[in-house]
């Protein structure tokens, strides 16, 4: 039987609650609870991570080729991602009975994209436990400010915490992901930002200019900032916003790179 995302969302955060120690979640002592061993390697970029079961273990496999040089969160991701398709019943049993995860002539598209999509939702719950993150996300600055804050706080990546803060729905926030050719990856907003600007199309049709993402980009390497910000109407962003007409109304844009991973821009709202 297939877990929904409520029921992953709620056994990561109390198994990230049961391990939880000074505010980060202890993935290493989470995965020999268990006896999964990790093992380090070099694979080219075939992967990221792999939970792997063999001879009646199941191990972590992490790929240095990638991951050597991310930075800590992104690397705890990975791990948190691989403990999900272990703690999720349906992926570890097809490991266990030898069915691949992570090779999709033995999983159709539309399973591999549910079976990713799910190992995500738990990552996140499991590194940033919903009643933790809301306490510390309330009592923290608006915007990039106090993400920066959670991100440091549960050591998670920058795009992770993100989702994460508008999946909670705290406030009206949209996140336009980019890649590094500053071409348009995905969007992701909270019910809250629909809910203000009454959209009903999904996905919400983005107005993405690659031109002024550059200029944001020359701007922050120039000045060596961290992000940069400005009061922006959300009709810069959203094609079917009519400029200057009711629904038009001024946000915090706030953009930041992510490395080799491209780059985030975050509309944040007053409600």
């Amino acid at each position: 039987m297939h877990q929904n995302l409520d029921d992953i969302a709620e056994l990561a955060e109390d198994l990230g609650n049961r391990f939880l120690i000074k505010g980060k979640v202890n993935l290493e002592r989470i995965a020999r609870s268990e006896n999964i061993s990790f093992i380090k390697g070099n694979y080219g970029n075939h992967f990221l991570g792999q939970l792997v079961h063999y001879s009646e273990q199941f191990y972590i496999i992490l790929n240095n080729d990638l991951l050597g040089k991310s930075e800590s969160g992104r690397i705890r991701f990975t791990i948190a991602h691989e403990l999900g398709h272990y703690f999720i019943d349906a992926h570890r049993s097809k490991l266990s009975k030898g069915i691949s995860l992570s090779f999709k002539e033995e999983l159709n598209e539309s399973e591999s994209k549910k079976t990713e999509i799910a190992a995500n939702h738990f990552a996140a719950n499991l590194l940033m436990p919903k009643l933790h993150f809301v306490k510390l996300a309330q009592k923290s600055d608006y915007g990039l400010s106090g993400i920066f804050t959670l991100k440091t706080k549960y050591d998670t990546s920058i795009e992770s915490t993100v989702k994460h803060y508008i999946n909670i729905n705290l406030n009206p926030c949209i996140m336009l992901k980019w890649k590094s050719d500053c071409t348009f990856h995905y969007a992701w907003c909270s019910s809250k930002f629909s809910e203000l600007l009454q959209l009903k199309r999904f996905p919400i049709p983005i107005r993405f200019d690659a031109n002024y993402i550059k200029e944001q980009i020359r701007i922050i390497d120039e000045y060596n900032y961290e992000y940069i910000e400005s009061a922006t109407p959300v009709s810069r962003w959203i094609s079917i916003i009519t400029p200057r007409s009711p629904q038009d109304i001024l946000g915090l844009e706030q953009t930041i790179k992510i490395g080799d991973f491209g780059g985030i821009t975050l509309l944040t709202f007053q409600q």
